[in-house]
């Protein structure tokens, strides 16, 4: 896989659906996916063309030929979590809280949270994005109305050097989105 670096698993692989809720939904369990994936000699090949593989030639259908092709690559070693397709490693940290999308939006702009010294705006949509360059990477803080008196915001940090590097930002980013949360009391 020209251009992706090889992970090296350092935990058991974490799949995202029970074996019984995998074979309900597409007729396979984990086991039976990954053999027919490694018959079909999908180790070999990059994120884009096992997706397609199990999407269209083996009839999951877009949503589950990503999902399964993402546990494949982590259960086989190419992928490690948290890491995407391009071989980068990413992290996100996500938080409904009691207000209005809004006020929410206000007040995570605002500033005072998070360290603002290592950020670097570069796009603003009121209500929906705050983007920018974070550190050595980009950040983007999206946010969602989940009715009319709560909103999420999710913080995904990218381009992160490693998995040590994204546990590290997970609990920055956990610990500022409390006191974004708190601030918001």
């Amino acid at each position: 896989m020209a251009g992706i670096r090889q992970a090296k698993p350092t935990m058991p692989v974490k799949l995202t659906m029970t074996d019984a809720a995998i074979k309900a939904k597409t007729g396979k369990d984990w086991a039976g996916w990954f053999a027919a994936l490694d018959k079909a000699g999908a180790a070999k090949k990059d994120h884009k063309a096992i997706a397609a593989l199990v999407a269209e030639k083996m009839g999951a259908g877009d949503w589950f030929g990503q999902m399964i092709a993402v546990s494949y690559e982590r259960a086989r070693g190419i992928r490690a979590m948290n890491q995407k397709c391009d071989g980068e490693f990413s992290v996100s940290v996500s938080k409904v809280m009691n207000v209005p999308l809004p006020r929410l939006f206000k007040a995570a702009t605002a500033g005072g949270w998070f360290p603002k010294s290592g950020f670097q705006e570069t796009s603003k949509t009121p209500d929906k994005y705050w983007r920018g360059k974070w550190k050595a990477g980009k950040i983007t803080f999206a946010f969602y109305a989940k009715g009319a008196d709560k909103a999420q915001i999710t913080v995904d940090s990218g381009k992160l050097a490693g998995e040590e590097a994204v546990e590290k930002e997970r609990a920055l980013w956990k610990k500022a989105v409390a006191k974004l949360e708190a601030s918001l009391s």
